[in-house]
């Protein structure tokens, strides 16, 4: 009697993207206990390299609003997504009542920190899920 074999599924690949290390560490870790793969860069010209060199399907790009160099959260997504259109965004900002969060629109969704685990759970899969 042959077995069969149960081929897992992919776990989706997320990159993190925010400028504070600690603020960046604790989402990546939220996110690997939530069951997804996690790469990281700490501002958008990392991003942008990292989108470039690795060869692996990155499923969303997580990143903050507000960082320092020349590429914010929204201008990083408008980027990335002209290299990699099938990539879904959600950006994140602890400046929810500021001009920067304003300024986004609904270009992406949001999520305001601080946020739970449960909040961060549900924004990720509403955002991989989005069509």
């Amino acid at each position: 009697m042959m077995s069969a074999q149960v081929q897992e599924l992919p776990k989706p690949l997320i990159l993190v993207v925010d400028d504070e290390d600690l603020v960046r560490r604790i989402a990546c870790q939220g996110l690997q206990r939530l069951g997804y793969d996690v790469i990281d860069a700490h501002d958008g010209d990392s991003a942008l390299k990292l989108l470039e060199s690795d060869g692996r399907k990155i499923d969303l790009l997580f990143a903050d609003v507000r960082m320092p160099g020349r590429l914010s959260g929204p201008a990083l997504a408008d980027i990335a997504l002209r290299q990699r259109p099938d990539m879904k965004v959600l950006l994140t900002s602890g400046h929810a009542r500021t001009e920067d969060f304003a300024s986004v629109g609904s270009s992406y969704p949001v999520l305001p920190k601080p946020y739970r685990r449960a909040e961060l759970a549900e924004a990720i899969a509403s955002a991989l899920s989005r069509s």
